[in-house]
């Protein structure tokens, strides 16, 4: 194996339900000239053993674990841990990749951002997919052309705009370190989250590569945090961050961000207010997050009603937070109840 070029980041709390999956996606890679930084952020379960194990069977991996401080934090020991001058790639630890994924992705590293496609894949299906064999579409763009990308879709092959679907040039991550950092008090469970950084990354970045096919199928189980109803830290912050992107968005003049953005935004804040009163049990924190939402509600209500819909799925989205605002019991026991309820329970 020659120098390492490339540092891949996972960090994992309590992953050892699909962990092995991904190590060994991670391992079945055609690009070897890398380092697999582990980063157990705590774990109850046996994801510290198997960091460990895989650290041992493998030179190449290198298993850290500290006490739970969360996802960004565990992301940034990571970054520190990594060999100097490489490029920079953060996955999900459940996540599993085309084995050509990094292959191809490493051939355009002087790029600030290199961009693949995914796939929401429930988990019953993805040990059982079949990639395809075509090569992807080369698109170069600019970042802004790449953020529109991701709020119109139509021309993927699949998902973008997340960090764990990209390849970050070292130069322009350390460029970008102090607009992550500046967030760390106000955000200190998203400073580094998807949420908070591809904005800001994609609206910076001068020169980015879509490699425009599926590499990544990213699992959808009922297992994984985001599928959670019981709220936690993560959740309620995640309405502040995305308050922030609306007002980010208006500083850069970005019009087409800021209109699906705020749709996008009032999506979280309901979900919020849907696992504050079904599932939270502290009192004091159900009062206040609830009245979080209500304020947000209120205060981008007239902003959202100018926004014009594109399509049915844009129009069905603006029309259930409308009724929310009419009516929030039936709101609840209709879109509340479906969407985040029934749907939830039905992943795997």
């Amino acid at each position: 194996m020659g120098q390492c070029e490339l540092s891949i980041i996972i960090p994992v709390y309590n992953g050892a339900r699909f962990l092995r999956d991904t190590l060994e996606s991670v391992r079945a890679q055609t690009y070897k000239n890398f380092e697999l930084i582990l980063v157990n952020d705590g774990s109850t379960d046996s994801t510290p053993d198997i960091c460990d194990e895989y650290a041992q069977k493998d030179d190449r991996i290198k298993a850290y674990h500290q006490k739970k401080e969360g996802k960004s934090k565990a992301m940034e020991y990571g970054y520190n841990m990594a060999c100097p001058h490489t490029s920079i790639a953060f996955l999900d630890g459940d996540d599993i990749f085309a084995v050509d994924m990094f292959e191809n992705m490493m051939k355009y590293k002087d790029y600030d951002i290199v961009q693949v496609c995914f796939r929401h894949v429930n988990t019953e299906r993805i040990l059982k997919y079949k990639w395809k064999s075509d090569s992807p579409i080369i698109e170069f763009m600019s970042g802004e052309e790449l953020l529109y990308r991701y709020f119109y879709p139509d021309k993927n092959s699949g998902g973008i705009g997340y960090l764990w679907g990209m390849l970050i040039n070292r130069n322009f991550y350390k460029r970008m370190e102090p607009v992550m950092k500046k967030a760390e008090n106000t955000l200190p469970q998203n400073y580094m989250s998807n949420v908070y950084c591809v904005p800001r990354f994609l609206l910076n970045t001068k020169k980015a590569v879509l490699l425009n096919k599926v590499y990544i199928l990213h699992r959808i189980s009922k297992y994984t945090d985001s599928r959670s109803i019981k709220p936690n830290a993560l959740h309620y912050e995640s309405a502040l961050a995305n308050q922030m992107n609306l007002e980010y968005y208006e500083q850069m003049g970005c019009k087409f961000a800021y209109d699906k953005q705020i749709v996008g935004f009032y999506l979280v804040i309901l979900k919020i207010w849907y696992q504050t009163v079904t599932s939270e049990a502290d009192r004091e924190k159900c009062e206040k997050n609830t009245a979080m939402v209500l304020k947000y509600y209120k205060e981008y209500y007239k902003r959202l009603k100018m926004v014009k819909c594109k399509s049915l799925r844009e129009i069905l989205e603006k029309s259930s937070i409308k009724l929310f605002g009419f009516n929030k019991t039936l709101w609840k026991i209709t879109v509340g109840k479906f969407r985040y309820g029934l749907m939830y329970k039905l992943q795997i």
